[in-house]
């Protein structure tokens, strides 16, 4: 019998859809014999609008493959309301008492995913990763980026906007973490061949009010600084008017700055001339791809490599109006105008 799913959301627990009958809590799982293909699309957290606008492009994919193939095939957004490691662990374990199909994750931590992944697969029940893996994990592919490749398309924006000498900073979060630093080495590889240098390397920790604060500082204390590399956005967060000489010598044109991600928030500095161009993920793809290629994995017995790559999206003041429209239509299957 087919499922009707429900979204139930606790405070402080884990979120997760609930079937309103049917439900199953076996320890092995047999897939459904109806014509049925459930995925459970789970993200970090329900608190962020990337993980959103992934799970409308998962939903877009299911109302496409259930017109297509004649077959019900359901998304089933599932997450904890905040990033938690073991409450996503608790999310999957809900997954996989439900008897899902498939399941692709983003995981919090990619040593802690382990054991609830290897846990869905002994049940049965084929996982892919995508946004954030757990390569040691028996997942059948990780959909994501390539973060080196995203650093060193920043650099050759920002050779493209300040020329092939000067002085940047960049700005990072958590130093160390491994796709923060992928970017920086993909970046400083990218102006190697240049007379650009990098006078400072400044971390925020994720923290919006601090990434404000080393942008100022680093503002202040190299006055002809020619450019930044925003490896995250997070003072743009901080909205108009909380970097006072930053936006001072953006708005003159002395200061060429690119940034990761490609928000709206973002996108509206970038037509204001605060940022100069943008490299963004895929967030559409993660829940639209990831649908297509668990239901070819499991339905259609694909196989995919370790990693897929999800491919990366450009934006400059060429075509920030496209991504401006895909945003507002929530509609990402359109390739974007070139950059350049």
């Amino acid at each position: 019998m087919k499922h009707l799913w429900r979204i139930v959301s606790i405070l402080g627990m884990a979120a997760v859809a609930l079937p309103t009958m049917g439900d199953s809590t076996a320890s092995t799982y047999v897939r459904a014999q109806d014509d049925t293909f459930t995925l459970a699309w789970i993200p970090k957290a329900l608190n962020n609008p990337v993980f959103e606008l992934g799970r409308d492009g998962c939903m877009k994919a299911a109302e496409e493959l259930s017109a297509s193939t004649g077959r019900a095939v359901e998304c089933l957004y599932m997450g904890s309301v905040a990033s938690d490691m073991a409450e996503q662990a608790r999310v999957i374990e809900d997954a996989i008492a439900q008897g899902v199909d498939a399941i692709g994750v983003s995981c919090n931590d990619p040593d802690g995913c382990i054991d609830p992944i290897n846990s869905a697969i002994e049940a049965g029940i084929p996982v892919m990763t995508w946004d954030s893996d757990s390569p040691d994990s028996g997942r059948f592919t990780y959909l994501g980026i390539s973060n080196y490749d995203g650093g060193r398309e920043a650099a050759h924006i920002l050779i493209r906007a300040m020329g092939r000498s000067g002085k940047v900073a960049l700005l990072t979060g958590v130093p160390g973490a491994f796709n923060l630093e992928e970017r920086i080495r993909g970046f400083k590889d990218g102006i190697a061949d240049t007379d650009i240098k990098i006078v400072k390397t400044v971390a925020c920790n994720d923290d919006v009010n601090q990434g404000v604060q080393v942008v100022e500082e680093t503002m202040l204390a190299y006055p002809d600084l020619n450019g930044w590399f925003f490896v995250g956005l997070w003072p743009i967060f901080a909205g108009d008017g909380a970097m006072p000489l930053f936006d001072e010598a953006t708005t003159k044109g002395d200061l060429k700055v690119v940034a990761f991600d490609t928000l709206t928030i973002e996108l509206e500095w970038l037509k204001s001339g605060r940022l100069d161009g943008l490299v963004g993920q895929k967030y559409w793809g993660w829940g639209y791809d990831t649908l297509y290629m668990a239901y070819d994995y499991v339905i259609n017995g694909k196989t995919f490599p370790s990693w897929t790559d999800s491919g990366m999206d450009i934006v400059t003041i060429k075509n920030v109006d496209a991504m401006f429209e895909a945003w507002e239509t929530s509609d990402f299957t359109q390739p974007l105008p070139p950059p350049y």
